[in-house]
């Protein structure tokens, strides 16, 4: 379950994959090691009975440091312990969860934290386990750089180098294409699905952009497939559930009926679209297609956004719905529209 909470929350802040112009990686094929920094905290603490238990992980005490950190700074925090399974999270001066990890390293139980302050505050940094243990433990904090966040970002090897292929079957507010055929424009691939509840949270933000950048150049594509299972009430502006599950007695096996054929669910995405009133491009792949995108782009949630710019490289990679997310898309598509 924390597992869960880390790609709804922490990913927010974690997982940023983002190259300014003329700082490719690419470009530098040796980039320069480092120098590893002191940590400018160093606590030995314990956690004990006594402590309260964490408000995510309720039968873990924790204990709560705080640091004062700068706004756009980046920090690395380690939690280690040779008695528990190490969980660390970070929350602002008003208790507001940011960010959290587990096992940074399996199968290592120790956590690490890349964290960039969104702002200057006094943050809350919480040491606290899976197991509702007892046990000593080491906190520490130092400063990062970007290199960090590169190195700690998932999709660090994506960024810079070209976007996969993505070939759609069917479209509307547009032609089902290609995505090299927009090769030129600064694109938006939003992977994304109608059962997706974080989907439908970007939507205004996508409006937002479709509207006031579009004539900028930017290209904003909604890539989905096949779910087969879901219709929608228009009436009700809802979907619902067509497809039924059976299970043969004799058998034993499950059967599926009613699953939507591929002009149905157009349908379906048309009435779903005219619902939330959205005006960009959505395209759907076969699931075939869908299952090879979802391996080039390591899709393993929704909703998974990419910034693809003018040459067709990747230059950004954001899961999830968050506010921090659609601030640094919005600053990262401007960066780009601006590259002529």
């Amino acid at each position: 379950m924390f597992r869960l909470l880390m790609v709804a929350v922490g990913v927010a802040v974690l997982l940023t994959s983002r190259v300014p112009a003329g700082d490719d990686p690419a470009d530098d094929p040796k980039p320069k090691k480092q120098a590893a920094q002191k940590p400018s905290l160093k606590v030995e603490g314990k956690l004990t009975e006594d402590d309260p238990k964490d408000k995510f992980l309720k039968k873990s005490p924790h204990k709560v440091h705080q640091y004062k950190m700068k706004a756009k700074s980046v920090y690395v925090i380690d939690l280690s312990s040779k008695d528990f399974d190490s969980v660390l999270r970070i929350e602002d001066s008003k208790e507001k969860h940011l960010a959290a990890n587990d096992d940074f390293n399996p199968p290592n139980l120790d956590s690490r934290l890349i964290f960039k302050a969104p702002k200057d505050d006094t943050y809350r940094i919480i040491a606290t386990n899976l197991d509702g243990k007892e046990g000593s433990y080491l906190l520490t904090v130092r400063a990062g750089t970007e290199e960090d966040i590169r190195k700690a970002d998932p999709f660090h090897a994506m960024i810079g180098k070209p976007a996969p292929e993505i070939v759609g079957e069917f479209s509307i507010n547009g032609e089902a294409r290609k995505l090299s055929e927009l090769k030129g424009k600064v694109v938006l691939l939003d992977f994304w699905a109608v059962w997706c509840g974080p989907c439908i949270r970007t939507f205004p933000h996508l409006r937002d952009w479709d509207k006031k950048f579009k004539k900028d150049g930017l290209e904003i594509l909604g890539v989905t497939t096949y779910f087969q299972r879901f219709g929608f009430d228009k009436e009700k502006g809802q979907l619902k559930q067509v497809a039924k599950q059976t299970k043969d007695e004799d058998t034993g096996k499950v059967k599926i009926e009613g699953l939507l054929k591929p002009a149905q669910e157009h349908e379906v995405i048309k009435d779903f679209a005219a619902h939330h009133k959205l005006t960009y491009e959505l395209m759907t792949m076969t699931q075939a297609n869908w299952a090879k995108a979802s391996k080039d782009y390591r899709i393993t949630g929704i909703p998974h956004v990419v910034l693809v710019d003018r040459a067709g490289n990747i230059r950004m990679v954001r899961v999830g719905s968050s506010e921090e997310n659609a601030e640094a898309l919005r600053e990262e598509i401007q960066k780009l529209l601006a590259q002529k």
